[in-house]
Parts: C-alpha cells; sequence; structure tokens
C-alpha cells in the first residue's frame, strides 16, 4: 500500500473511530492526531514505540484503545500519563483537550526524546518527564492514567499517591474490572464500554476515585 493511499484509508478509519466513541474533533485536531500517528509510525522504524507499521493500523488498535479514555476525563485540570511510551493516551487527551495539562512519563531516554520532539513539533503544551511512577510527586495531579503497562489491580495501587484522596485513577482494559481489582475504600465513578469496529475485541476505561 502506498503512503497516499495509506493515509486516505487513514483518515476515514480516524473519521469512523471518532464517530464511536461519540468524540467531537474539529479539522485541526484531526490533523493533529493525523500528524501525531504519522510521525509515531515513522520514528517506531528504529525505536520501539508501536507495533503498528502503518498509520491504518495505528488508527485501529492502539488509537482506539487510548481514545476510551475522553469520554470520561473532563477537560481542563492536569492528568499525568505514566509509563506513556509513544504517548499514549497523554498525546491525544493534549490534542483533544487544549485546556488540559498534561504530563507525559517515560522512564526510558530514547521514547522520552520521542515525546519531546512530537509535542514540540505540535506545540503541545505537555511537560515531559524522564522517570519511573515511583519518582513522582506525591499527589501532583487531578487525574493519572496508564495504558498497558500494568495488570489493573496493580495500576491502581501505584496510582493513588500520585493523585491524593480525591483524585481520579483511569484504567483502560480489554476486560471488566472486578471489585476485587479496586483498592480498599475506592468506587467506579464512571465507566465506559466498546467494541472496536475493525476487530471486535472489546475495550473498557473506568474512572475510579
Amino acid at each position: 500500500m502506498g503512503q497516499s493511499s495509506d493515509k486516505h484509508d487513514a483518515s476515514e478509519i480516524l473519521s469512523q473511530t471518532l464517530d464511536d466513541l461519540e468524540i467531537a474533533a474539529g479539522a485541526r485536531e484531526r490533523d493533529l492526531l493525523t500528524d501525531y500517528g504519522a510521525e509515531l509510525v515513522r520514528w517506531s522504524r528504529r525505536v520501539n514505540l508501536t507495533g503498528a507499521s502503518t498509520l491504518s493500523e495505528f488508527f485501529k488498535g492502539p488509537l482506539f484503545d487510548a481514545l476510551t479514555l475522553i469520554p470520561l476525563i473532563e477537560g481542563s485540570g492536569s492528568l499525568v500519563d505514566v509509563g506513556s511510551g509513544g504517548g499514549l493516551p497523554g498525546v491525544p487527551a493534549a490534542i483533544l483537550f487544549e485546556h488540559l495539562k498534561v504530563t507525559l512519563v517515560e522512564p526510558r531516554a530514547r521514547r522520552a526524546t520521542f515525546l519531546r520532539h512530537v509535542t514540540h513539533r505540535m506545540s503541545l503544551e505537555t511537560d515531559v518527564i524522564q522517570a519511573r511512577d515511583e519518582e513522582l510527586v506525591e499527589g501532583g495531579w487531578d487525574g493519572a492514567v496508564a495504558q498497558a503497562v500494568w495488570p489493573a489491580d496493580l495500576w491502581l495501587q501505584r496510582a493513588r499517591r500520585l493523585v491524593g484522596e480525591k483524585g481520579a485513577v483511569y484504567v483502560l482494559a480489554s476486560k471488566t474490572l472486578s471489585q476485587k481489582d479496586l483498592p480498599q475504600g475506592s468506587i467506579v465513578e464512571r465507566e465506559f464500554h466498546t467494541t472496536r469496529p475493525f476487530d471486535g475485541a472489546k475495550r473498557f476505561a473506568y474512572l475510579v476515585r
């Protein structure tokens, strides 16, 4: 498949994804998501950022999963994306919510370099921190998310210190969150369930306080 053909197909896939998830995005946001995805795929030829080899594959899988976060969050305050890797889900959140202050945390140097490059390229108001989650300040953010880094129960335990008692912890998963996954005293405040139209995979997102 040629590059121009893939970009055309990817545009249609992105539109379908945004419609399926009921995410409002203007031309600027769509262009930024496309630019981000294209840059991620390009860098992945030499830095392991995503398993997707084309923009269409990226939109069908990793980006769709990341965007399941969007229906659950408010467009302001602060969000930390831990183990951000190639920037999911923090970069799409920063693109779609102009007034959301996003911090991308990634311990690996080459991935952190990519995050600085791509966020500067798109003029996003984000911070990039090269660190592990245990090195981060306690209670520094209103919300915390990690995509495909830890099992849900372990992530909920690690994330609590980052957001404080009243903060939100977001869980993105391929299976339902059970009561035994929740730390004592935590509750699921909101949840979002969907199915990827391209392969039928179930996806779940939760806001836990």
